[in-house]
């Protein structure tokens, strides 16, 4: 945990506890862990009688961060704020929590405290950035989507497969388990909560902010069908959107051809005698990942990129096309 990460922790608890104290509930960090399951250990005081906890430190903005807490007898979420509703989710469900502006749910046998509804707390407490969704952070998630394996890799395989410094993959690790996307124990035992609503979040984020940031370049082409000629053994390029789409499904012949360079494209662009053109029907991207993709089709981008590049295309006809995509390798992968 680094210095920002701490101060952001440690900002949060010490609200929550001095808005807890108000309560009558005394708490005391008895000391810090690295994010993940567990962020830090406190010791209640109530009626003169003690609890040990762990806490888990993060933002209660969805359900799903909170699933893995349902009925925990020792474990209290710590929050800037829970609202009213996730507050009633919390308690039905036997989630103990308190937060900065002074909403609580303690319980063990003889005790019960409970405070819901209190307003945000004023000023509001600074929120980091969410890495997971930068530019740099969607290769990492991109990554892990593509090839699970890396999960559990090593830092440093992971930081070279998505392309970005080994210290982006730290901050990411960090954004998913705070958001409730990766559960972590001691070691590498990481595992993805909900692998189909980061691969939707990610479709989502991706042409808004990373693709923008590729420097995609337009051509228009003077052949027929020249981009079924082997371009990933000529040219290290693979193939996306609709092109990775009538490749991968046969439902429709590509209008639109995306392709995807590991590397400088000039000689893809001389030998198949494309034409600079702000309108063209070809683009040109580079490639952000450096993992080999293994694609159920030769020559064509990961699925999950060719879906992404097909959602959001104006055409409604692909969409259609990226449904099938979906239905096809990405549902049950």
């Amino acid at each position: 945990m680094n210095n920002f990460q701490f101060n952001y922790l440690d900002q949060i608890i010490q609200a929550a506890l001095k808005a807890a104290e108000e309560a009558g509930l005394k708490g005391r960090i008895e000391k810090y862990a690295p994010a993940g399951q567990v962020d830090a250990n406190i010791t209640f005081t109530i009626n003169d009688r003690t609890y040990n906890y762990t806490a888990d430190i993060k933002n209660v903005d969805r359900v799903a961060v909170l699933k893995r807490h349902l009925h925990a007898k020792d474990e209290i979420v710590v929050a800037p704020y829970i609202t009213a509703q996730m507050a009633d989710y919390c308690i039905k469900n036997g989630i103990q929590f308190m937060d900065a502006a002074g909403n609580i749910y303690f319980k063990q046998e003889g005790v019960h405290l409970q405070i819901v509804g209190r307003k945000r707390a004023l000023p509001a407490i600074t929120m980091p950035v969410d890495r997971a969704n930068t530019g740099m952070g969607l290769r990492v998630v991109f990554a892990l989507l593509c090839d699970p394996a890396l999960l559990n890799a090593p830092y440093r395989d992971i930081a070279a497969a998505a392309g970005v410094a080994l210290g982006t993959v730290g901050w990411v690790f960090y954004a998913m388990a705070h958001n409730g996307d990766m559960l972590a124990a001691k070691g590498r035992n990481r595992r993805l909560v909900e692998p189909r609503r980061m691969l939707d979040e990610w479709t989502m984020n991706y042409p808004l902010r990373l693709r923008p940031k590729l420097g995609a370049q337009r051509f228009r082409g003077t052949q027929d069908n020249w981009w079924k000629n082997d371009l990933a053994g000529r040219y290290n390029a693979l193939l996306g959107g609709e092109a990775a789409g009538e490749l991968l499904t046969n439902y429709r012949k590509a209008a639109d051809i995306t392709i995807y360079v590991n590397g400088d494209p000039a000689k893809l662009i001389i030998d198949n005698k494309l034409k600079a053109d702000p309108h063209g029907e070809i683009e040109i991207l580079p490639q952000f990942w450096h993992f080999e993709a293994k694609p159920p089709v030769p020559g064509t981008v990961p699925p999950l990129l060719a879906y992404a590049d097909l959602m959001a295309a104006p055409d409604p006809r692909d969409r259609e096309l990226a449904k099938l995509i979906y239905e096809r390798y990405l549902a049950n992968a």
